[in-house]
């Protein structure tokens, strides 16, 4: 930027950017409420007379992804518009192209009363409905300033120097033309759809069982690993590629025969089991993509549109819901490729329950999954539902170690652990195998990092879904929640189909943000970012991805004298920074790579001592092994700096085995020391004895520690 404020630019207290903005988009209504109702304000949970932790309902800013339509569209757009030329952010954000105060008030309020006029392209309200639903206000705020600048190239090209080059050089236009390996092969596209457990997996599946060679792209690690499980315990042998592991098949000791061996003599590997990211860039006769309805998820959705376009397979299977079958043919018929479409039905009965809980805790049973969207109602609800019951609680989220999901996963499936009900976050939505009798929400909206909107009607019907397992001796799933007054929005949304994908993500390549970069060379490479997402041009039915982590790990090493190649590469490390010990790790191991040094795990992690008895102190843990996991990470993409794998495995297995113990203390621990747990009210010291005994041979048991 380099100009100085003149005062063109009216200050305001701005919210324009949309990270965080409270505004009211109902007009003349109060703020809507989770489950469709108004009132006031409050936060989600509340302690009622006899100190039980309920839920109550966050006012929401934003509606449901089914009811944002055209009129929704042109109302927020209007206002947005109408903020646009005296906001300091959007100014901020075009002065790094050189314009100056004056050239943006001038040529905003033009900008502003043109797309008002509906004379400026792609700026139409019918057309950003799916942005909205996609990325909400954030979303919207940035189109606006890529359509701005746009608008710049071919009205006023004279105000930013070189626009036109800019934007010829960042230009994402035609993404299907990009893999011209691929355009040469005949690829057959098969999707399979349905609803969650209609067992349109499996089928893809039983195919990739008999190919010679193939591929499974999975959406989760946990999924890659099952799937590799999956495959050797049928005979087919399988290697598992993710961001932190590589695992080979063990022929001899799992007395599998290789289908052929390579010109070396080794053994070739029938299937790759993979997480989608990793997929290896090979020839395959069957490729499974899971999950192909990620391909519009706003941050991760450009692997799945890489695999579409870019997997060397002779056969592709995509299996997920139907709301991606037009955007899906639409992308395969601009690369001549024919989709076949076999769709499924629900294996099993699942039905919405005509009765809430009634907000009474009494009401959880065995069997239960109480979904909670946040970690810390996560913790809260299975307080109370212990203190209150007396039954067990398992919990699933997001934050704790895959392997520990895998844990309490086993515990709420086996009837006989004493783990009675489950209390899970959204990520309870795929990849464990869940005997669940009832899926009970416990409120229908969640914060998503700018603001409290609704859960989706993709999420919600996914979620729901995983009641009633087929083959889990379940008749029949079902769905409740904890308040009746959510009641009428669930039932409507189970029953409506999402809205269809209309856009793919994707993400600009190494080569490009370099070309990119050298036209701004004291430009922050975070800045250097988002500068290339305002600027770019991308085609109606693709976007790309959101770069909010990416931008968070480029700030947290900007001082770290790296190239533009290892900072490309870094920031799409699956990590979050948003927790400082993960973002203390992320900053050591980037200087270890910009000094060229060798770096061990234990130069950067130390586990705490002891079974942490606090879920303060699990958290800790889970940061620990974020950062754990991100060494492994990188330890692939930077072998020569990362070279101790195999501590860092058994420093992982061991965070593990104790956020695991964990768990289990929390449970069992007596009064002081994080609740009764089995205890109850007037126990002997005998009986306390025993509680403490039993607590004591559950986590040695956890921890692998033998008497």
């Amino acid at each position: 930027g380099g100009h100085k404020h003149k005062g063109s630019v009216k200050k305001q207290d701005d919210s324009w950017g949309g990270r965080g903005s409270g505004e009211r988009l109902f007009a003349g209504r109060g703020p809507l409420r989770a489950g469709g109702h108004r009132g006031s304000g409050g936060g989600p949970w509340v302690r009622d007379r006899e100190n039980m932790v309920r839920v109550v309902h966050s006012d929401i800013t934003w509606p449901q992804d089914a009811d944002i339509d055209e009129k929704f569209a042109e109302r927020t757009l209007q206002r947005r518009l109408l903020s646009f030329r005296s906001s300091q952010q959007a100014y901020k954000r075009c002065a790094y192209f050189g314009i100056n105060e004056d050239e943006f008030a001038e040529w905003g309020g033009k900008f502003v009363r043109a797309a008002l006029d509906g004379a400026v392209e792609r700026l139409r309200p019918q057309a950003l409905v799916p942005l909205l639903v996609r990325s909400g206000l954030q979303g919207l705020d940035d189109f606006i300033v890529n359509r701005f600048l746009a608008y710049l190239e071919s009205e006023a090209a004279h105000v930013v120097k070189d626009i036109r080059y800019l934007r010829e050089i960042s230009n994402m236009q035609y993404p299907h033309e990009w893999a011209t390996a691929t355009r040469t092969m005949r690829r057959r596209i098969i999707m399979h759809v349905g609803p969650t457990n209609s067992g349109k997996t499996h089928h893809a599946l039983e195919r990739l069982k008999e190919a010679p060679t193939g591929v499974y792209c999975s959406p989760l690690r946990l999924l890659a690993y099952e799937v590799y499980n999956r495959m050797l315990a049928a005979g087919v042998s399988c290697r598992v590629i993710t961001g932190e592991d590589r695992r080979q098949t063990d022929f001899d000791g799992l007395g599998i025969a290789p289908r052929e061996y390579s010109a070396l003599g080794t053994p070739v590997t029938q299937v790759t089991s993979c997480t989608i990211e990793m997929a290896p860039n090979a020839m395959y006769d069957v490729a499974v993509v899971d999950e192909i309805q990620m391909i519009s998820d706003r941050e991760r959705g450009w692997a799945w549109t890489n695999a579409l376009l870019n997997l060397r397979a002779s056969e592709i299977h995509l299996c997920g819901e139907p709301s991606a079958v037009p955007l899906v043919k639409r992308i395969c018929a601009a690369t001549d490729e024919a989709v076949e479409v076999r769709e499924y039905s629900r294996l099993g009965e699942l039905r919405v329950s005509d009765t809430s809980l009634c907000g009474r805790w009494e009401n959880v049973r065995k069997g239960d999954c109480l979904v909670v969207f946040s970690r810390l109602g996560i913790y809260q609800t299975k307080a109370t539902v212990e203190k209150k019951t007396g039954m067990r609680c398992a919990v699933i989220y997001g934050g704790l170690p895959p392997e520990a999901r895998v844990e309490q996963a086993k515990l709420f499936n086996d009837p006989d652990s004493g783990y009675d009900v489950l209390i899970a976050s959204d990520a309870v939505g795929m990849g464990i195998n869940l005997s669940i009798k009832r899926v009970v929400f416990m409120n229908l909206s969640k914060w998503d990092g700018e603001v409290v909107r609704p859960i989706s009607v993709s999420l919600t019907r996914q979620i729901g879904g995983r009641a009633g397992r087929f083959g889990s001796g379940i008749e029949a799933g079902t769905v409740t929640a904890m308040e009746a007054r959510d009641m009428p929005v669930l039932a409507r949304t189970m029953g409506t189909m999402p809205p269809a994908l209309a856009a793919a993500g994707i993400k600009p390549g190494l080569e490009t943000v370099e070309m990119f970069s050298h036209q701004f060379p004291n430009i922050p490479f975070s800045r250097l970012w988002s500068m290339f997402c305002d600027v770019s041009e991308v085609d109606p039915g693709y976007f790309l991805c959101s770069s909010g982590d990416q931008g968070q790990i480029a700030d947290a090493i900007e001082d770290i004298p790296l190239t533009i190649g290892e900072r490309y590469r870094i920031i799409f490390a699956p990590v979050s920074v948003r927790d400082e010990i993960v973002r203390q790790a992320l900053r050591a191991f980037a200087s270890a790579i910009a000094r060229r040094q060798k770096c061990r795990l234990a130069d950067v992690v130390t586990l705490p001592e002891g079974v942490p008895d606090s879920r303060e102190e699990i958290r800790t843990l889970e940061q620990w092994h974020r950062a754990i996991t991100l060494y492994l990470w990188l330890s692939y993409h930077f072998p020569e700096t990362f070279a101790n794998d195999d501590e860092a495995f058994a420093v992982k297995d061991r965070c593990e085995k104790i956020v695991q113990a964990g768990l289990v203390r929390l449970r069992s621990a007596p009064r002081g020391a994080g609740g009764r747990g089995d205890i109850p009210e007037g126990a002997s010291s005998a009986d306390v004895a025993s509680a403490r005994d039993r607590a004591l041979r559950e986590i040695r048991q956890a921890l692998n520690i033998r008497d």
